[in-house]
């Protein structure tokens, strides 16, 4: 598995899916991928849960300028976990239709 240190990302692929960059490195268990986009209300949520299971996440706010622009809060979250536990995270939101 490879990891794009720019953009958080562990895949199987020779170069990032999202940037491009062809410079990637083996990921480690320790590294926070990108798992998620999810909406604010569920991020919260989520992070609660994921914390009572002793996962470390963090979110990220993500959206549209013009939210920030009326100093809105953004619409969702990037969800990162560490690559150890990104599968289970990954499986927890297929099971809830996330």
């Amino acid at each position: 598995m490879n990891f794009c240190e720019g953009c958080n990302i562990a895949c199987n692929d020779e170069s990032c899916p999202k940037c491009g960059r062809k410079k990637l490195r083996a990921v480690r268990a320790d590294d926070f991928c990108l798992a998620a986009q999810v909406h604010r209300m569920v991020g919260d949520n989520l992070k609660a849960d994921l914390q009572s299971e002793n996962i470390e996440c963090v979110l990220r706010p993500y959206g549209t300028g013009v939210n920030s622009r009326f100093a809105l809060p953004l619409e969702s979250y990037l969800l990162y976990v560490r690559y150890q536990n990104l599968e289970y995270v990954r499986q927890i939101l297929r099971d809830a239709n996330f």
